[in-house]
């Protein structure tokens, strides 16, 4: 009983911890800001979890990608988070792509995984706070809201679909000047 009391005191201390996060967004601290060094920030800090490196990891990152003017910290929470989910969708190892590319005056960032995907009545809630697909205690659903919510307070969009009929697929949209 002890354990059972312990695990739901951990459980509602990360709810709390997570729903102050997502009520005390701070301001953007906005600078010119390389979104592949962002990139590759996020992905060091995902490999400091070693199910993540049971991952096949493809990079396409484009050379000579102009910086924008964003909060990198808060830009790379956002890549950090979708990493993570990506590596919660894949427990048995599988690939996970990311690409950065200049579009239409924009830059445009995709993280797509081979997981088990969205399911396709779930696609238009996963930005919603506290909706969740994990198991209870294993997610508190703010953390695509707050990544929602960081992308547009950019200038932004970010957008969820399928990876080509398996897996995930986000695209993050960041506009090149503000």
């Amino acid at each position: 009983k002890l354990k059972l009391v312990s695990t739901q005191i951990a459980r509602i201390t990360q709810v709390t911890r997570d729903m102050m996060d997502f009520a005390r967004a701070r301001p953007a601290a906005k600078s010119l800001t390389d979104v592949n060094e962002t990139l590759e920030a996020s992905l060091r800090l995902a490999s400091f979890d070693k199910s993540f490196h049971r991952l096949e990891l493809k990079k396409d990152l484009a050379a000579n990608l102009p910086p924008i003017f964003a909060d990198a910290d808060q830009i790379e929470q956002v890549f950090l988070n979708i990493l993570l989910n990506a590596r919660d969708a894949m427990p048995d190892g599988g690939a996970l792509s990311v690409k950065t590319a200049e579009k239409n005056g924009e830059i445009e960032i995709e993280i797509a995984d081979t997981g088990a995907g969205i399911d396709a009545n779930n696609l238009p809630k996963i930005f919603d706070p506290f909706f969740s697909t994990k198991e209870t205690g294993q997610g508190t659903g703010l953390g695509l809201a707050v990544c929602y919510g960081i992308v547009t307070a950019h200038g932004g969009r970010i957008q969820a679909g399928a990876n080509n009929g398996r897996g995930a697929s986000f695209k993050i949209f960041l506009p090149l000047n503000e």
